[in-house]
């Protein structure tokens, strides 16, 4: 199995070495890199999106804790009053209680899954826009390679490649949908 990945890792290698013959042929490549979480974070754009997200989430902690605050009001009743009960009432109470953590759990589950869904459909204008911009930037400015700072595992780099600051302007001064 290691060797395997050894493998894999030295034909991806090879050929990205290959790939990059006639760039480093021609001279120094040019590489710049930049930042998305900064620019997600920092642009009007993704501002925005991270409001609506706040918005949207805040939305579904609501309803949320409107039913653990319902279960949590039933539970400390039932602890309060189980000795009184009789066998019957107590083991309907029981079940109500189960009942209501399943339902609970179940909206749980549903509001994560609604909160994902969200986020990428807040997030893939975004990011497609944010790319488009980063392939603009390289083809009228000449770079041979563009790298994601924090995907492309970059230890260090020079600031003066950094374009994190000049696709977060051209991303304002763009039109929103």
């Amino acid at each position: 199995m290691k060797m395997k990945k050894s493998m894999w890792i030295l034909l991806f290698l090879g050929i990205f070495l290959a790939s990059s013959m006639p760039v480093l042929a021609a001279g120094n490549p040019r590489i710049g890199y930049f930042d998305i979480p900064l620019v997600l974070q920092q642009s009007q754009w993704g501002k925005r999106s991270n409001e609506e997200f706040k918005r949207q989430g805040e939305k579904v902690k609501a309803e949320v804790d409107t039913k653990a605050q319902a279960y949590k009001t039933a539970k400390e009743e039932f602890d309060r009053k189980k000795d009184v009960l009789d066998e019957k009432t107590r083991a309907k109470k029981l079940k109500e209680l189960q009942d209501m953590q399943m339902e609970g759990e179940r909206l749980l589950a549903e509001s994560n899954a609604k909160m994902n869904k969200l986020s990428n459909e807040l997030s893939a204008p975004l990011i497609d826009k944010i790319l488009a911009i980063v392939k603009k930037i390289g083809k009228e400015d000449k770079f041979d390679y563009i790298f994601e700072r924090e995907r492309a595992g970059l230890v260090f780099a020079s600031d003066k490649e950094d374009l994190t600051k000049r696709i977060i302007q051209e991303l304002d001064r763009s039109p929103q949908k």
